[in-house]
């Protein structure tokens, strides 16, 4: 939670960095290029390596561990870099998929960054994979120096390079930045006395039904990005500003989202899947887990929602139209902020004992309905000047609409 902390200090500073840097135009370019190789990272990686993972690598001892840890890693290399390969060689697709709502020569310069960016998430996917055995033994000090690096790095590239080279000195600094944090993972499993080889899908036992598993965190993650995605893509049709405002606001809004929630679902992971079956002993981790999150989130909520002016002018200078609608926004994200970081604990109860149809379901209905509501907001309803208030509006209904309907499943899971 410390690092988590110092990482997302070292975002902020990033965002208040490009804020002060570039004109509202080019700090939409950049927040939306970041969106595009983020989609498939999370939806292929970050939501899926350390949860496929470490319920399959529990109890592996020696060779077998150093196996399977090599097979997955082969995996995750084959399959992600055919994508991350086609979205560094063709991004003017990707980008007019994703933003098309941005003009021609907008979506030039998007693509120049995305190019980059998609080589920085292929580095990151290779490290999540040694990050995931770390956590597997409850190890996480490399785990947490990872972000800092990789984030420090990346404000260096805007200190640096930005004036003089464009958004050529981000892409690059993000690649050196997602190298420090590969060498970070990996330098600390073949400390620990991890060991890699050329083996694939061994041992044979641990890959059963690993298709099936697959496809339904796929599905869980698929949900969630799309959500972000279809919010980017719908503040790309709205004012300038929009994409910067709504990014910058929610952003703050979720800031103790990596410093508590997530760093807890991770912590708490081993614990849960280690207790396998076990309702009484996961029902003390969850409850520990949680009163840690409202203890934190609950006070720092009412806090942001009462002097969102005052943070957003200290964090990040803000002034004009990032002032008056990133405030908004803020305001109504950070009052989600307790559920938003309940989630990542509570979706693992069910992830912990093999259930991904819970987490699939909860997680399709509450962001198709926020997405729904936030389309609706923003492109019909609200007057163009606070349309892209339809979007803070969405994140808020997802995150309590999510966090409800997990806190029934997992009751009910208790219950029986």
């Amino acid at each position: 939670m410390g690092s988590a902390a110092a990482s997302k200090l070292l975002g902020l500073l990033r965002d208040r960095l490009l804020v002060s840097f570039l004109p509202a135009e080019q700090l939409d370019r950049v927040f939306a290029a970041f969106r595009i190789p983020d989609f498939f990272f999370f939806l292929l990686v970050g939501g899926t390596v350390a949860t496929l993972l470490l319920p399959r690598m529990a109890g592996l001892k020696g060779t077998d561990r150093t196996k399977f840890l090599s097979s997955f890693l082969w995996l995750v290399v084959t399959v992600f870099g055919v994508f991350c390969f086609a979205g560094a060689l063709f991004p003017d697709f990707f980008v007019q998929i994703f933003v098309s709502g941005f003009d021609s020569f907008a979506r030039e310069e998007i693509a120049l960054l995305v190019r980059w960016l998609f080589g920085s998430v292929f580095i990151l996917a290779c490290s999540a994979v040694f990050g995931a055995a770390q956590q597997e033994q409850q190890k996480f000090l490399s785990v947490a120096l990872a972000p800092i690096l990789y984030t420090g790095m990346i404000c260096l590239g805007i200190w640096f390079g930005l004036r003089d080279y464009g958004f050529v000195a981000i892409g690059i600094a993000a690649v050196f930045g997602a190298l420090l944090h590969l060498f970070s993972n990996l330098g600390a499993y073949l400390f620990s006395g991890g060991g890699l080889g050329w083996w694939w899908r061994k041992p044979i036992d641990r890959w059963e039904n690993f298709g099936s598993d697959f496809s339904a965190r796929i599905g869980t993650n698929a949900a969630f990005q799309i959500n972000l995605s279809a919010d980017v893509w719908i503040a790309s049709f709205l004012a300038a500003g929009a994409v910067s405002a709504y990014q910058i606001g929610t952003n703050l809004g979720m800031a103790l989202l990596s410093i508590v929630g997530i760093p807890l679902g991770s912590a708490t992971f081993p614990k849960l899947t280690a207790a396998k079956g076990n309702r009484e002993v996961q029902k003390k981790v969850l409850s520990d887990s949680l009163k840690w999150i409202f203890l934190a989130t609950l006070p720092a909520a009412l806090i942001g929602a009462i002097w969102a002016e005052f943070w957003l002018v200290l964090l990040f200078n803000a002034e004009g139209e990032l002032l008056r609608l990133g405030k908004w926004i803020f305001q109504i994200v950070v009052l989600s902020l307790p559920a938003a970081c309940a989630i990542p604990v509570l979706s693992r109860i069910f992830l912990a004992n093999d259930d991904t149809r819970t987490p699939l379901r909860v997680t399709v209905i509450s962001l198709s309905v926020a997405t729904a509501i936030a389309a609706l907001l923003a492109l019909v309803i609200l007057p163009s000047e606070i349309s892209v208030l339809g979007l803070g509006i969405g994140t808020f209904i997802a995150n309590v609409l999510s966090a409800l309907l997990f806190w029934y499943a997992a009751r009910k899971y208790f219950q029986q």
